[in-house]
């Protein structure tokens, strides 16, 4: 009888150990991704700092805009279930958002990029307006973009 308790027991207690385990092994895949985006003139190859990036996720409506800090580098976190997206220039600062903010150097501005390539790999676009290129990092996706020639701020 009590051989048979303690077997009981010590099922019980494997069970509970795998779930327990499963569970953590679960909530370690579920946590939260972030990307790096590193806003790049694409003549000189220096960061472009104080402009907006839009996350537009898996080709939906869904997106999310993020702004350029003083090293040309902006974060995101990734929504859950999301398996790629797409990098658009802007919104514009300032007055007049919906006009052009930049223009976009990358090869394909409308191309989907894969989450998990960035996040093991890196993604650096072929660039349109130049030959610079730059290394990215596991985690991180450069944008090539020139600003707006001077003689025509809003490009419209």
């Amino acid at each position: 009888m009590r051989n048979r308790i303690t077997r009981k027991i010590t099922v019980i207690a494997i069970v509970f150990g795998f779930t327990l385990l499963g569970g953590w092994n679960a909530s370690f895949y579920l946590r939260a991704q972030t990307i790096t985006v590193r806003l790049l003139n694409a003549k000189t190859g220096k960061p472009m700092k104080g402009k907006k990036v839009t996350f537009e996720w898996d080709g939906k409506l869904d997106h999310t805009v993020i702004t350029i800090d003083k090293s040309g580098l902006g974060t995101v976190e990734v929504p859950p279930g999301v398996r790629e997206f797409t990098l658009l220039a802007g919104p514009k600062v300032g007055k007049d958002p919906y006009r052009i903010p930049y223009l976009n150097c990358n090869v394909n501005p409308w191309a989907t990029i894969g989450v998990s390539l960035v996040l093991d790999k890196g993604y650096v676009p072929r660039n349109d307006c130049s030959r610079k290129s730059t290394a990215v990092h596991p985690g991180e996706v450069a944008f090539w973009a020139l600003p707006n020639p001077w003689w025509k701020p809003d490009m419209q």
